[in-house]
């Protein structure tokens, strides 16, 4: 049986280019939808405590090799402000 990856890519808010952070893993990823928050206060690099990104679209790419099979889940988003009616 092949080995599957998963790879979860989190874009900069309001891009479709610029990665903010990357995560790979053997195992699936919890599902993540179109209008979820995410909260990047943990990340590298992250920007403000304050804000959280809402995801505006998810795009999967599934591909094979002769190493196994990739499922990358591409994330993208906007930035909101991290207030207690959005929890």
């Amino acid at each position: 049986m092949k080995s599957v990856e998963y790879d979860l890519e989190i874009y900069e808010p309001g891009s479709a280019d610029d990665l903010w952070v990357a995560f790979s893993s053997d195992r699936p990823f919890a599902s993540i939808n179109k209008g979820d928050i995410v909260n990047p206060g943990m990340w590298p690099d992250s920007k403000s405590p304050m804000k959280v990104l809402r995801v505006v679209n998810v795009e999967h790419g599934i591909w094979e090799t002769d190493k196994g099979i990739t499922h990358k889940l591409m994330v993208f988003t906007e930035e909101v402000e991290g207030t207690r009616e959005l929890r």
